[in-house]
């Protein structure tokens, strides 16, 4: 494990192998150890950082509200130590939502994983209200009801184990940080302008009960640019553990064309 210190934060990660960069950041309640299986693939030709963003595994945040800019800093802080320039970004979820502020400052190559790029609406805000309230006093209810939700219902069986760990995982993360983090995603801004600009890749399950399937065609079809759309079938928002195989195959095929076009500029 390394460290580095961001405004009175210290930053959690790991790095392994050698080659160009590759970054995974992780989704809310999750942290660095969810890419145990996907990162091994990539080991052989890159160097794969992997960070515990602040308020979850080792990066623990003292404030009321972490932002998603905040968190974006943290890891800009991480690749600025590690001498790292135009990584590729894979983001999951809530790490979906760091990788489109961190292109703000500085030039990626991003795709998000069962993430969207644009703000929450009035309700989805009420929503993450609620969480933030159900929390302060019943933390433990809210974990064992949230996460196996986020799999498509005909994988919860065969992902129990998994689910039990991501469990686990989410009940040792202090329930202030946990609420610190549901407030910024729920106040982070509105990215479509900036896909617009940003030619970005997004994986998408079929059956994804946080972002469903024909909200993201339509939200993608309004934009001017179009982003690289990959849908997994028969996979809800976990793939990591839902589809392991299909996931890494995308990944793959993304980085390889990331280096051709790196190549051909």
């Amino acid at each position: 494990m390394k460290l580095v210190r961001h405004h009175q934060t210290n930053i959690s990660y790991w790095t392994f192998g050698k080659g160009s960069p590759i970054v995974f950041l992780h989704g809310f309640m999750e942290n660095h150890t969810m890419w145990k299986t996907i990162k091994r693939k990539f080991l052989n030709a890159h160097k794969v950082i992997l960070i515990d963003l602040p308020c979850h595994g080792k990066t623990r945040f003292n404030g009321e509200i972490c932002s998603i800019d905040f968190m974006a800093e943290c890891v800009f802080a991480v690749l600025k130590k590690e001498q790292i320039t135009r990584p590729i970004v894979f983001g999951h979820s809530m790490g979906g939502y760091v990788g489109l502020e961190l292109l703000k400052l500085m030039p990626i190559n991003l795709t998000l994983i069962h993430s969207n790029f644009w703000a929450d609406d009035d309700d989805k805000k009420v929503d993450r209200n609620r969480v933030v309230e159900v929390v302060k006093t019943k933390k433990q209810f809210f974990i064992q009801e949230a996460i196996p939700h986020l799999f498509y219902t005909k994988n919860t069986q065969k992902c129990q184990k998994y689910i039990f760990q991501i469990i686990l995982k989410a009940n040792k993360i202090p329930n202030k940080e946990i609420i610190a983090a549901t407030k910024g995603m729920r106040d982070r801004q509105d990215n479509s302008l900036l896909v617009t600009s940003h030619k970005i890749n997004i994986i998408q399950g079929e059956f994804d009960p946080i972002i469903p399937l024909q909200l993201m065609q339509k939200k993608c079809l309004d934009l001017k640019t179009k982003p690289n759309l990959y849908i997994l079938k028969n996979v809800g928002h976990m793939s990591i553990w839902e589809a392991p195989t299909a996931l890494i195959k995308v990944l793959s095929d993304i980085t390889l064309n990331s280096q051709v076009s790196s190549t051909d500029k």
